[in-house]
């Protein structure tokens, strides 16, 4: 099994509210890997967006490692 990391763009200025999901396209052979490069990948993410659209609409990013099935190699 493998990890992708899914971004989610929310909003908490009224009723928390997540309306975008990003999909890295990349594969992470443990959870750990994922885990930490989506932080890194939510970061670089939400400096994207300008500093008072983040205030003023209380931009952040949620994600998750969603576990992927790979493909078996079958030798001959």
């Amino acid at each position: 099994m493998k990890f992708v990391i899914i971004l989610y763009l929310c909003t908490f200025a009224n009723e928390p509210q997540c309306f975008k999901s990003n999909i890295i396209p990349l594969e992470f052979p443990t959870y750990y890997d994922c885990i930490t490069q989506g932080y890194k990948y939510s970061y670089n993410y939400i400096k994207k967006f300008k500093p008072e659209e983040i205030t003023a609409k209380k931009l952040a990013v949620k994600f998750e490692c969603k576990e992927v099935e790979t493909e078996k190699k079958i030798e001959a």
